[in-house]
């Protein structure tokens, strides 16, 4: 009837002209219609409701007697307050809530049509009953919100418990500030009336407030019966006898005090310094102590040729265990200055034996630390068992007080400091050296057998000449009148008293090294700069396994690399390689250093420490070129390489700006492996002369190299040979994958060592054009094929300077002795020396090398040391090494200057005592073939050598 009315429904009805048993439609003589809206069936449901109650969606469907059906027909209505309101035809309502949803269905019986009523609660009743989706997500918010707020709470909660724990620690301090200013009874007349006001107040949290107090003073007042009394007040009343320190808070009070205490915060420091003049100074004199000052000797040169992780490992490790050793023997550390360590007994507890306890803490100290360095040298590298530490020791009385201020600390002054440091600087090394009256104490208590008289008396500061002991306390105490001389009775021996053993210091140093399996003999020595270098190689092939790795699938090498003849042939017919192509794929600019998963294999490892101890084996006893230089080159190699790779400009630059900076060296391991491998190998088999001797002798090693660069030559040779043994096979496989990398690392090795070879004058010259046209292009003459405007492209001129760069770690470690302290500067030319010296007596030289030594080492260094240390500089990839070693090098030039004719005249002499030891044999022969077990025998001018 129109959407305004709603919609309607008919029934019809037949009427029959009989009552037949069956219906036919030839009965039917009438038809009886009811038609009725649907809008009033709905008119009276809705209840009295003010609002919308409900949606109605009516669905019609027919039947036909063949089974078929109609398409159905549906309206929509919405009942409410008014009646029933018609939305329109179709299934216009019914999105609400489904599961509250009512299906009614109605239909004649015997008729085919079926009507389906779908009820639907309104929305506005579902939000009156609080069964709406609105209201749901609601709750969810509310929910949100009150876990928000208790989130929001806890984290409040821990701020302000955080907050109340800094201030009860500022509170703490202050409360030490009091303490150190006023004496007990000051402070409870101080505090004695607020105590009384808050007598019947409830103590909060006393508990916590004790103990917070506790940890910095344990002299500050305690609760007792609700209120804080002193503990002088708590003596009085359990009726225990009062000290003079519970009334007047005496200056040594103070320092046990501040001793006894963690170190004072940036905020007591900055109280002391704005009250410095209002309050007295927290000192005292202790008038029985003994003072002990230990130095490393040998320790400025040494840290010299490491790296700072190195240095404060080692000085970690020892001072570390000199520590426990104190707090065993009661002993009282004051502080480290450097490498000297300062302790002290008699303070801040005083006591009678002082002299005696740090007597023996010193021989303690000193027996771990020889013992520390010899382990430690596997790690940190030849040098450190060589080490040794000065003891000296002093008795007197000392001022001891708080120097209060920024970083306030404990701090001893007085002439019994002079004293000590005098004790130790004139000391020896391994040698624990006593004054007067440090000896005089330990003989005053039977201990005078510790003691043995120095020769000569020693110059110290304001006292001039005195006597002084050493201090061998391993000394057995004679035998006089004791029971000692009645044992020895008993058991049928006896001995004078000169005849009763002695044990010496050294020896007991001996026989504590051989508790951890250390024998002090060359043998071990080598055994260990050995493990030493195959830790070194074996962290950068662990590099290059890493690199590989990353870059490549994880079974793209499961296939072993098995060299060909033609790979493992090694010839010097061809040109040198003025550049090595550096591969795209070793320039990653992603590299981060070792993954911490990465490991080779323990065959690799065994493989590693045989070759090294092979090639170790192959260097001959000459003072300088063997195996203990080698090393040293090696360790210099290692550190311009780590410069290198973990050198930063500033605090953004990232790994792949530090790879572009450098020339793609920092991301490339197999590069950085040939450069350590080649100081190790660099100078194998060296006779101890110089090439020019050898081509002058017509060596058939001079011939089989046509005169050129040959010892260089021929320890590239033994390396390679011995690297390609069937028996290194997991080793080589580490090293090189294919043949293009083999290639590439005998070209590296082959480029690398050869630098070393200085007086090749024509390798020289290019040297120097090759660096002016990688990092001075435009003061450069030299053109490149490659390009046609005489210029390298960006990946040659790369692949030169990365050249340059190694060429150059190879030359500076060469000679790095002359780049470090002065101590390891004379002790590498001593060692030169004393080789060409032994050559020229034997005949194998043509000039005396002490005639112009002097002049010819600041020639040295003017012409080729300093020259070299500039270019590290102009490389800019080496960071403050570059500084270090160029500040060293002007140095030991200066030094030189001054003391170098000094230093020539010693050296001569020691070396001449030493030749003096072997007797000279006229008549002498060379064989220049070997004999029996292939030893070469060398006789010219001297007793035979054999090698």
């Amino acid at each position: 009837e129109g959407e305004a009315e709603g919609v309607c429904s008919a029934f019809f009805y037949p009427v029959y002209d009989a009552h037949p048993s069956e219906k036919s439609p030839s009965n039917i003589t009438g038809v009886v219609a009811e038609i009725f809206s649907w809008t009033d069936v709905f008119m009276h449901m809705h209840h009295g409701q003010v609002h919308n109650v409900a949606e109605v969606i009516i669905e019609s469907k027919l039947t036909l007697p063949d089974g078929s059906h109609r398409p159905s027909k549906s309206a929509s209505y919405l009942l409410n307050a008014d009646g029933a309101s018609f939305i329109g035809m179709g299934r216009l309502v019914g999105k609400g809530d489904k599961e509250m949803m009512q299906t009614f269905g109605y239909s004649n019986l015997g008729d085919n049509l079926t009507y389906t009523f779908e009820i639907y609660p309104s929305d506005e009743l579902c939000y009156k009953e609080g069964i709406s989706g609105k209201a749901a997500f609601l709750a969810v918010i509310a929910a949100c919100f009150f876990f928000l707020s208790v989130l929001v709470f806890f984290v409040y909660d821990y701020f302000v418990n955080y907050r109340q724990k800094i201030v009860v620690r500022s509170a703490a301090h202050s409360t030490r500030i009091v303490n150190s200013l006023y004496p007990q009874f000051v402070r409870e007349n101080l505090f004695g009336n607020e105590n009384q006001t808050r007598k019947d107040a409830p103590i909060v949290d006393q508990a916590t407030n004790t103990n917070s107090t506790q940890e910095y003073d344990e002299e500050d007042p305690q609760v007792v019966g609700g209120q804080l009394v002193s503990s002088a007040s708590v003596q009085r009343r359990k009726g225990l006898k009062s000290k003079v320190s519970d009334f007047v808070d005496t200056p040594a009070t103070q320092l046990k005090r501040f001793l006894n205490h963690p170190m004072p915060s940036r905020e007591y420091d900055y109280n002391l310094c704005t009250e410095i003049g209002q309050m007295e100074p927290i000192a005292e004199v202790f008038e029985k102590t003994t003072v002990m000052l230990a130095d490393i000797e040998g320790f400025t040169a040494w840290c010299s040729e490491r790296e700072p992780s190195q240095v404060f490992r080692l000085l970690e490790t020892v001072y570390r265990e000199f520590d426990i050793e104190a707090r065993k023997l009661g002993v009282f550390k004051v502080e480290t200055v450097g490498d000297c360590y300062v302790a002290v007994t008699g303070l801040p507890d005083q006591r009678d034996d002082h002299a005696i306890v740090i007597a023996k803490y010193a021989v303690r100290c000193l027996l771990k630390f020889n013992v520390l360095t010899k382990r430690l040298e596997a790690n940190l590298g030849p040098g450190t068992a060589s080490l040794g530490m000065r003891f000296g020791l002093h008795s007197g009385p000392v001022m001891a007080g708080v120097l209060r201020g920024e970083k306030s600390r404990f701090q001893l002054f007085g002439d019994t400091i002079n004293v000590a440091s005098r004790m130790e600087s004139t000391g020896e090394k391994n040698m624990i050296q006593v004054s007067q009256d440090t000896a005089d104490l330990l003989n005053a208590s039977g201990k005078g057998h510790w003691l043995t008289p120095r020769d000569g008396p020693v110059s110290a500061k304001g006292k001039g000449s005195i006597l002084t002991y050493w201090l061998q306390p391993n000394r057995r105490r004679p035998s006089m009148h004791g029971s000692l001389r009645q044992t020895m009775s008993e058991t049928g021996s006896s001995s004078d008293d000169a005849n009763v053993p002695t044990v010496s210091l050294d020896r007991a140093l001996r026989q504590s090294w051989k508790c951890i399996g250390i024998e002090n003999d060359t043998l071990v020595a080598k055994e260990r700069l050995i493990r030493w270098n195959a830790a070194i190689l074996e962290s950068f092939l662990l590099k290059i396994v890493d690199n590989r790795n990353i870059h490549s699938a994880a079974d793209a090498f499961l296939d072993q690399f098995i060299p060909s003849k033609e790979d493992k042939l090694l010839s010097f017919s061809e040109k040198l390689s003025e550049t090595v192509m550096f591969p795209d794929v070793a320039y990653r600019d992603d590299y981060y250093g070792v993954s911490s998963d990465v490991a080779i294999s323990p065959e690799a490892q065994i493989e590693l420490l045989e070759y090294v101890a092979k090639i170790a084996s192959m260097y001959r006893d000459v003072p300088f070129h063997n195996f203990d230089h080698a090393s040293h080159v090696t360790m210099s190699a290692n550190k311009l390489l780590n410069r290198v790779c973990t050198t930063f400009e500033d605090e953004e630059e990232d790994i792949s700006s530090v790879a572009a900076r450098t020339f793609g060296i920092s991301a490339d391991p197999l590069a950085q492996f040939v450069v350590v491998f080649s100081s190790l190998v660099h100078d194998v088999d060296h006779q101890g002369v110089p090439n020019a001797q050898l081509v002058k002798e017509v060596d058939p090693l001079a011939i089989q190299f046509d005169n050129r660069s040959v010892a260089e030559k021929r320890s590239i040779t033994i390396a390679w040979n011995v690297l390609m043994e069937d028996r290194f096979r997991e080793l080589q496989s580490l090293i090189f994958v294919n043949g293009d990398e083999m290639r590439r690392f005998k070209q590296l090795l082959v480029n690398t060592v050869l630098t070393t070879d200085i007086s090749d004058k024509e390798r020289s010259a290019i040297g120097k054009l090759r660096w002016q046209e990688a990092f001075h292009p435009s003061q450069s003459s030299l053109l490149d094929e490659e390009s046609s405007n005489g210029r390298l492209n960006d990946t040659s001129l790369r692949s030169l300077k990365a050249t340059l760069v190694f060429e150059q770690i190879m030359q500076v470690s060469d000679v790095a002795h002359t780049m470090q302290h002065w101590e390891a500067f004379t002790k590498w030319n001593k060692r030169l020396y004393r080789e060409l010296s032994k050559g020229y007596r034997e005949g194998r030289g043509s000039m005396d090398p002490r005639e112009g030594w002097c002049d010819g080492e600041i020639g040295f260094f003017d012409f080729y040391i300093i020259p070299l240390a500039k270019k590290l500089k102009e490389c800019g990839v080496f960071g403050s090494a570059a500084s270090e070693y160029l500040d060293y090098a002007s140095e030991n030039r200066r030094r030189w200057e001054e003391e170098g004719k000094e230093t020539v005249r010693v050296m001569v002499m020691e070396d001449d005592v030493l030749a003096a030891k072997y007797v000279p044999r006229r008549n002498a022969y060379l064989h220049p073939k070997g004999i029996g077990d292939g030893h070469i025998v060398h006789t010219v001018g001297w007793m035979a050598f054999e090698t």
